[in-house]
C-alpha cells in the first residue's frame, strides 16, 4: 500500500470515519512502518492536546453574545442607518443628473436647429453674392509706364 493511502487511513481514522473493519488492517500496516507511527504519534498528541484543552463557556456568555448581536441588528435596520442614508443621496444625486442632463440635451438641439438655420443663410447669401458677382462685366487692366492705371469694361 502506498504511503499516501496509509496517511489518508489515519487521517481517516483520527476524523472518526475510518470503518471498522480496515482498522484493523492500518495498525497492521502501522506495525512495519515507522515513519506512519510518527505520524499517527503526532496526531495522537494534537488530538489529546485538544481533547484536554476544551473548556466549559458559562451559560451567560451566550446570553451576552446572543444580546449584542441582537442588539447591533436592529441598530443596523433603523431607519436612518448609514447604508440606508447612502442609498437616498445616490438616488438623489441620479436623479439630478437624469433632469439635468435631459435639459442640457434640449438646449443642445435648440442651438444645433440655429446653426443649421443659420448654416442655410449663409450658403442663400453665398450664392446669391456669386450670381452678383458673375452679372457683373468684365474688366480689363492695363498699366502704362508712368504707372497709372486705367480701367475699362469690355462692352
Amino acid at each position: 500500500m502506498t504511503e499516501n493511502k496509509l496517511l489518508e487511513m489515519i487521517n481517516l481514522y483520527f476524523d472518526g470515519e475510518l470503518e471498522k473493519s480496515k482498522e484493523v488492517n492500518l495498525f497492521t500496516l502501522l506495525a512495519s512502518d515507522q515513519t506512519a507511527r510518527d505520524y499517527f504519534k503526532q496526531l495522537s498528541v494534537i488530538r489529546n492536546a485538544v481533547d484536554n484543552d476544551t473548556e466549559d463557556f458559562p451559560a451567560e456568555l451566550e446570553e451576552r453574545i446572543l444580546r449584542s448581536v441582537g442588539s447591533k441588528a436592529v441598530a443596523k435596520t433603523g431607519m436612518f442607518s448609514n447604508i440606508k442614508i447612502f442609498s437616498a443621496i445616490s438616488y438623489a444625486a441620479a436623479l439630478i443628473l437624469l433632469f439635468l442632463s435631459g435639459y442640457l440635451f434640449f438646449k443642445v438641439s435648440n442651438y444645433q436647429e440655429r446653426v443649421d438655420s443659420l448654416s442655410e443663410q449663409m450658403i442663400i447669401q453665398s450664392k446669391t453674392i456669386q450670381m452678383l458677382y458673375n452679372s457683373l462685366p468684365g474688366i480689363e487692366v492695363r498699366a502704362t509706364f508712368d504707372n497709372e492705371i486705367i480701367i475699362k469694361p469690355n462692352s
